[in-house]
């Protein structure tokens, strides 16, 4: 998955994950990254995380499907710190990720499906169904924590696909973040 560019990863603890846990509280942490999606030392960061939260407490750590371009964000970046001599230095580095994420700043066009079924022949007929619509797209598939994520080279046109898949738990995300890692502390 790795292309030109950098992935932005964000490790997450959030409340919907964490109901009725004692002294639980939100926790949100985001960077770059040059390292594969498979890296161990994306899987060393993730358990740090893990480990700073309280027990049974769930995290999830996200990986950007689409490498983001350096140039184009830090061109961005200081256009918005002209415009915005007073901004908190302190807030910088969420501000330059946030920037990053924007659509325009992606350097490929990636899309992701969020599968939400958890059955790997239903997926199967998923993935057919896109081939059947267009043999060219590469489609690499993910296991999630709620099912399958599904993601295509490129974006086609979704109209057949959700005539079929419109009653079902799918869901088109066009350049957005995979659930990579989740664990809860025990």
């Amino acid at each position: 998955m790795m292309e030109n560019g950098v992935h932005i990863v964000t490790l997450v603890s959030r409340n919907k994950d964490n109901k009725d846990i004692a002294g639980f509280k939100q926790r949100r942490e985001s960077f770059f990254t040059d390292e594969p999606i498979d890296s161990e030392i994306l899987q060393i960061k993730f358990k740090r995380f893990l480990n700073e939260g309280v027990h049974n407490e769930t995290s999830r750590m996200y990986y950007s499907i689409n490498p983001r371009d350096t140039v184009k964000t830090n061109k961005a970046l200081c256009k918005f710190l002209i415009e915005n001599p007073d901004y908190e230095l302190r807030k910088l580095k969420y501000k330059q990720v946030s920037i990053a994420a924007l659509a325009e700043n992606a350097t490929s066009k990636k899309w992701l499906f969020d599968f939400d079924i958890n059955d790997s022949s239903e997926l199967d007929k998923f993935v057919q169904d896109i081939n059947n619509i267009d043999s060219n797209i590469e489609v690499t598939t993910y296991k999630t924590p709620n099912g399958y994520a599904v993601i295509t080279s490129r974006g086609f046109d979704t109209r057949k696909l959700f005539e079929k898949w419109k009653d079902k738990d799918v869901e088109l995300k066009r350049d957005s973040m995979l659930c990579i890692y989740w664990e809860t502390k025990r």
